[in-house]
């Protein structure tokens, strides 16, 4: 066993290359850019290298060092389950959050939450309703499941993962147009909703635009008991402005509000998969029947464990973002362009033209953007990467706009 153990650290070393060794070193070098411009931030594959990836709403300036730490730690404890991880998890996740233990489940990535949500709370109209008592699990008490039904509402454009996880169930889908400042169009939202699960990601992914406070305050006042409503916060930690606000703390006068949140994206976690929700129990029990037990590996527990714990993994992304963010929105400003106000670490550029020739200008150019949207098809999103691959994009961008009008 100690053999095999050292191949795997040893294994581990080579793919995360010189640039893990340089972090546990120097922490410092890490949101300086230094290090994953020369290791494992790039792609793997000839093919990829070169490439300006900002199509994904990735933090290119990577985990915090305490996370590479944890995972490297953790190669130790690879054959064990991970149960004693995640427990750590909610415990941490419960006190920052200001809730109880029960009231958390975690998901492979925030992905997973929603194809839960979908699942439990979606369905047809006519669907049985009749409970149906599952084995007892190896851990905690027995469920019962009672199948999903209703409609699901989301906004147009926005993330989405959960339509499709709607339609396998068989469940209605109704597409609402964001409002004229992109926010949800909530109270046509609320007349849309049959039973079922309203979804809206605040801030929204592809606008980066944000769903004002008091408007959320209001309209989950207005939704019934039977109707579900899931608030996607992926992007929460990049949002400054002050008509934005997390509804975690609503969730106590609202026993039909989840909210999801990922280590994706300030925390840098997106190749490891580590998402969570927050609810009422009795709400999160009807949920569990669809879970996967374990299914989010002890790498990325460790690593979301040891990103809470450090501060300056939020504070620096955060900076960072927004300099390099405004510093994009001034260059393309003197192009002649505006982009819709952003609270995200990307933002969706008015283009005033078809946005297609331009995503294939830039790629042809070895920049990468979002695809296009059939709501919105004159705009196009754009991740905010570090300066440097900032710096390439507009060069590239110029370029692209000129041969595209």
């Amino acid at each position: 066993m100690p053999k095999l153990v050292s191949m795997s650290r040893r294994r581990f070393a080579q793919l995360m290359g010189v640039g893990a060794a340089s972090v546990m070193a120097r922490p410092d070098a890490l949101l300086s850019g230094e290090v994953l411009s020369k290791s494992f931030a790039e792609p793997l594959g000839s093919a990829a290298r070169g490439v300006v990836r900002l199509n994904s709403n990735e933090n290119p300036y990577g985990p915090s060092p305490q996370a590479l730490k944890a995972m490297t730690q953790a190669f130790d404890l690879l054959w064990r389950y991970p149960d004693e991880h995640a427990e750590t998890l909610i415990e941490t996740l419960a006190r920052i959050n200001g809730v109880n233990r029960d009231q958390i489940i975690l998901g492979d990535g925030s992905g997973e939450i929603l194809k839960i949500c979908a699942s439990a709370f979606t369905g047809p109209a006519t669907g049985t309703r009749r409970p149906v008592e599952l084995s007892k699990p190896t851990r905690g008490p027995a469920l019962t499941f009672l199948p999903g039904r209703g409609t699901l509402v989301v906004a147009d454009p926005t993330y989405e993962a959960i339509v499709n996880h709607a339609r396998v169930n068989r469940a209605s889908v109704v597409k609402i147009p964001l409002n004229k400042n992109f926010g949800h169009d909530l109270p046509r939202m609320l007349s849309a909703a049959r039973e079922g699960l309203i979804y809206i990601c605040n801030p929204n992914n592809p606008t980066a635009s944000i769903t004002p406070k008091d408007e959320m305050r209001a309209f989950l006042d207005k939704v019934p008991p039977q109707t579900i409503v899931l608030v996607d916060e992926a992007y929460f930690h990049y949002a400054d402005n002050p008509d934005y606000e997390s509804v975690i703390p609503l969730i106590k006068d609202h026993p039909n509000l989840i909210v999801a949140r990922t280590f994706s994206k300030i925390y840098a976690m997106a190749g490891l998969r580590c998402g969570y929700c927050i609810a009422q129990k009795e709400t999160l029990q009807r949920m569990r029947p669809h879970l996967s037990w374990d299914s989010v590996n002890i790498m990325a527990l460790a690593a979301a464990i040891a990103s809470l714990n450090d501060a300056d993994q939020v504070t620096n992304s955060r900076r960072l973002n927004k300099e390099t963010r405004q510093f994009v929105s001034d260059q393309v400003a003197k192009l002649g362009y505006q982009h819709i106000p952003t609270d995200a670490n990307f933002m969706m550029i008015h283009l005033k033209q078809p946005v297609r020739p331009v995503i294939d200008g830039l790629r042809q150019r070895n920049v990468n953007v979002g695809r296009v949207f059939p709501s919105l098809p004159t705009h196009m999103r754009v991740t905010v990467g570090k300066q440097s691959e900032m710096e390439a994009f507009l060069d590239a961008f110029r370029e692209a706009i000129q041969t595209s009008s």
